[in-house]
């Protein structure tokens, strides 16, 4: 992402996040580079392999990178999941932005519907970035996001992003938990080396045998656990029940990006969320606090807090409704027209004979 947006701190946060990743590559990958602002450019026409001579070009490519113009991220995103793959191996795709758009739900379905049999891992840029919708997209493309905020991240965290993308432990992960089961995320992302995965399910009768599935090295595995010791030393109560229900209340608003009915998903979320105690959209906690935070003699105080931009941005770049600005400006205005048509109706008058001149004959 080079935008507008990335100025600053965050672009050369994102040229050293570039070049840390091409030092990860070996002589068996291949890569690609494409940036963006108003309009995309791409590095290479398809994705070449890893030469001294194939780098320094990369290298190049990275250092003359700028931060200007608008976001358009569609272009570049369809380019990037539409390049002829490299056959016996998987694509991969990096993507580093700070995530300032505003057609969010465009763009995930963009991913959802192109990605194919790819994966896609988002590397937040800045102190502000649109994490929401960097780790939904990591969600959809079956990767993992990460956020750099300083300067003095990048490298750990660069380090540890290529250490998971260069060993799947585990791809292509289907789980059958039984019948009746519902379990979240429905879309069972890749298991790393060294990181957990994460998975909650609901079953309506307690399961004999769950069956793990998967591609290890390329071959088939299979895993059998017995349901009842799964289950038996594992159980959370209503931990547990309430941890699921996240994950589900999650799900039901995700299917709103990709069509699902809006009312029939209110009545889920909310019949979800009483169930359960939860907060949602369409649910509230009510709390009745009888113990005063200040006595009434006791003196208001205030202080001014910082506003959270991304690093080398600028207010101005924040758009809000106008609704009463400039309201007393406005009002003095009006008291001084007021007061100027007051001081020429009076100086007016003063003007005027005090008798009439008499007739003549």
């Amino acid at each position: 992402d080079t935008s507008g947006s990335m100025q600053g701190a965050s672009m050369a946060q994102a040229k050293t996040a570039l070049l840390h990743a091409l030092d990860s590559l070996g002589p068996d990958d291949y890569f690609n580079l494409l940036q963006f602002n108003s309009s995309t450019e791409r590095l290479f026409e398809q994705s070449v392999q890893l030469t001294p001579n194939s780098l320094q070009t990369a290298r190049s490519f990275i250092q003359r990178l700028e931060a200007n113009g608008g976001t358009n991220m569609a272009p570049a995103l369809q380019q990037a999941l539409s390049l002829d793959a490299v056959p016996q191996l998987m694509r991969q795709v990096v993507f580093i932005t700070d995530g300032a758009v505003g057609n969010e739900t465009q763009l995930l379905q963009k991913v959802a519907r192109n990605l194919g049999d790819s994966r896609m891992f988002t590397v937040a840029i800045g102190h502000a970035p649109n994490s929401w919708f960097m780790r939904k997209t990591a969600e959809i493309g079956r990767g993992s996001f990460v956020h750099i905020g300083k300067p003095e991240e990048v490298g750990q965290q660069m380090a540890a992003l290529w250490k998971r993308i260069q060993l799947p432990a585990l791809t292509d992960i289907r789980i059958e938990w039984g019948a009746g089961a519902e379990f979240y995320p429905e879309i069972v992302p890749d298991l790393y080396a060294g990181e957990p995965l994460w998975l909650l399910a609901r079953l309506p009768v307690e399961p004999t045998m769950i069956g793990l599935y998967g591609q290890l090295d390329g071959l088939d595995w299979r895993l059998d656990i017995n349901g009842y010791d799964a289950i038996s030393s594992h159980a959370g109560g209503d931990t547990l029940a309430k941890l699921w229900a996240r994950k589900k209340i999650e799900a039901l608003q995700d299917g709103l990006l990709f069509g699902a009915d809006r009312e029939l998903t209110r009545l889920e979320t909310t019949a979800v969320a009483l169930e359960h105690g939860l907060l949602t959209r369409h649910t509230n906690l009510v709390a009745v606090d009888k113990t005063p935070r200040r006595k009434d003699s006791e003196l208001l105080a205030s202080s001014n807090i910082p506003g959270l931009l991304p690093a080398g941005g600028s207010a101005r770049l924040a758009g809000y409704p106008n609704t009463a600005t400039g309201w007393l400006s406005q009002l003095l205005l009006s008291l001084f027209v007021l007061l100027l048509a007051t001081a020429m109706l009076l100086f007016s008058g003063s003007r005027l004979p005090m008798t009439m001149p008499a007739a003549k004959a």
